[in-house]
């Protein structure tokens, strides 16, 4: 299964669906990353990623914990994805033609340092 995914994932990338900036993990600037985030998305997520922010008691399904264990074990190519598309049914709205590629990569290389 996993020659499957890798597969599939490069042939994602051969055809320009997922760039290749964000095809090696760990590529992003985290100290860039903290402050998209702290204009973006710390109103719902908290300022430390917990999903604590004064907004989140509004919000049902309240905003993910960006700490968890669940939140830090989706991909890359994942949470890429929820950042540009949102996830239907909450409050997580599309962040598409809102970041460039780099800055994508700078934020979600940001979420992976909040690790709890």
């Amino acid at each position: 299964m996993r020659t499957t995914v890798t597969l599939s994932l490069m042939m994602l990338f051969a055809l320009g669906v997922i760039p290749i900036s964000l095809a090696a993990s760990g590529k992003g600037n985290p100290q860039a990353g903290q402050k998209l985030y702290l204009e973006s998305c710390q109103n719902c997520h908290g300022p430390t990623g917990k999903g604590d922010s004064d907004m989140a008691a509004y919000l049902t399904p309240p905003p993910a914990n960006l700490t968890a264990k669940a939140a830090q074990a989706k991909t890359d190519v994942q949470l890429r994805k929820i950042i540009l598309e949102g996830r239907p049914g909450t409050a997580m709205a599309g962040y598409a033609g809102t970041f460039e590629e780099s800055q994508l990569a700078d934020l979600i290389a940001y979420i992976r340092s909040l690790q709890s």
